[in-house]
């Protein structure tokens, strides 16, 4: 039952039940459970009712930046106000292209690098290197020990402050000096995510040793860390670039980036989205428990994407590629029954976060990994977009619509 009841009138101001919900945005109870499972809008218990409701601020303030979408023709040039979280400002970019739902790394088809490369040289493209800067044996410097019990993100961001302290070449801002500190962060965080000392080999191959793994293995984390490595202006690329365009290190643009990464909106939804996998993975019947959380209108990350209406690209690469490895694995099936019950039920389909999940349920990798995965890969974007906005004059600086108290 969406009826909302016991509230009082302040409530109801605040909070629309489901229906009214959808019908405020035209779309479907489905797709409105969509939006909430990307935390675009809250959704919480109605008191005393099996029940959720949905916070009108929330719903209304999608559905303008919907219709602003619709009609970008009329926001004035420069005028960042309610589009900031919507796709204004816009900011020149030669990196990353998302268009015609296929994701582009400075011109090359990501699927087709999935397919082949290494994070190594993804990196060298996006930072749009001359030469290969990871053929040189350049490691960061070495550091104190790091406490073993953090989880493997914060790790790599209590490394990072202290080796940005340490690294005597870090002022070297000529485009080969600034591609080398890009490596010693890269083979740090893989590293530090590891739990190893510093190496020069592929990171991917780091990773399928340190977590035991088979080459196969091996395989489906290189690719995931390329299908990880940029996706154009998202929270930590805009915070990387604002930090890097401040006159910051690298150092210091890809923690301000990671540190935005790992936020519960971000890249915590894989974490969010494995601790689900893992869950469901557990139940009799998981298609049955996915269309009960839909019946109770629990949240479900991991699904859909706005800039890929007709599925991520991404995580389609990732889920052919443990269609053929792991096929015949009840695991895998568990997973395909999950994506596959979504898809019938609410009509939408996986995206990253959800792919990143169910290959390390899949492969059996230590829990918390696909956190790790999308860290490690996207270090390499925020590199390139720190390099990328160090080359340009001035601050990112927007101005801010005030909405306070009229001044006395």
């Amino acid at each position: 039952m969406n009826k909302v009841v016991n509230t009082s009138s302040d409530d109801e101001a605040l909070y629309l039940n489901a229906k009214e919900a959808a019908a405020e945005l035209g779309v479907s109870l489905p797709t409105l459970y969509a939006y909430v499972s990307r935390d675009l809008i809250r959704s919480e218990p109605v008191p005393n009712s099996r029940a959720r409701r949905y916070r009108a601020e929330d719903v209304r303030g999608l559905k303008d930046r919907r219709s602003s979408k619709l009609d970008e023709a009329r926001v004035p040039p420069g005028d960042a106000g309610y589009t900031l979280n919507s796709g204004q400002p816009l900011l020149d970019s030669a990196i990353t292209l998302i268009a015609d739902g296929r994701l582009y790394y400075r011109g090359s088809d990501v699927t087709e690098l999935a397919a082949h490369s290494s994070l190594e040289s993804v990196a060298t493209l996006l930072w749009d290197c001359a030469s290969d800067p990871f053929q040189d044996d350049v490691l960061p410097p070495e550091l104190p020990k790091i406490p073993g019990d953090l989880p493997p993100v914060d790790r790599a961001l209590t490394a990072l402050p202290i080796a940005g302290t340490l690294d005597t070449t870090l002022f070297n801002i000529t485009p080969e000096g600034l591609a080398a500190t890009g490596v010693k962060i890269i083979r740090l965080v893989a590293a530090t995510i590891a739990g190893h000392a510093p190496s020069s080999d592929p990171v991917h191959l780091q990773l399928q040793r340190a977590w035991n793994a088979d080459a196969t293995t091996g395989e489906a984390i290189r690719a995931a860390l390329v299908l990880c490595a940029d996706h154009e202006l998202n929270a930590s690329a805009f915070t990387a670039r604002t930090t890097a365009a401040a006159g910051t290190t690298l150092y210091g643009a890809v923690m301000a980036g990671m540190a935005a990464l790992q936020g519960s909106k971000h890249g915590g939804i894989s974490r969010r989205t494995e601790n689900l996998l893992h869950d469901l993975a557990e139940s009799d019947d998981p298609a049955e428990s996915v269309r009960q959380r839909l019946r109770d209108q629990e949240p479900m990350p991991g699904f859909s994407h706005w800039l890929y209406p007709n599925g991520d690209p991404r995580a389609k690469v990732l889920m052919r590629l443990m269609a053929e490895d792991r096929g015949d694995t009840s695991a895998f099936a568990q997973m395909n029954q999950v994506i596959e019950t979504m898809k019938s039920a609410a009509g939408i389909k996986p995206n990253i976060d959800l792919a990143l999940a169910a290959l390390c349920v899949t492969y059996d990798l230590p829990r918390g990994s696909a956190l790790s995965l999308f860290a490690l890969g996207r270090t390499a974007g925020l590199i390139a977009h720190a390099i990328e906005q160090q080359m340009r004059p001035g601050l990112i600086r927007p101005r801010a619509r005030y909405t306070g108290p009229t001044p006395r």
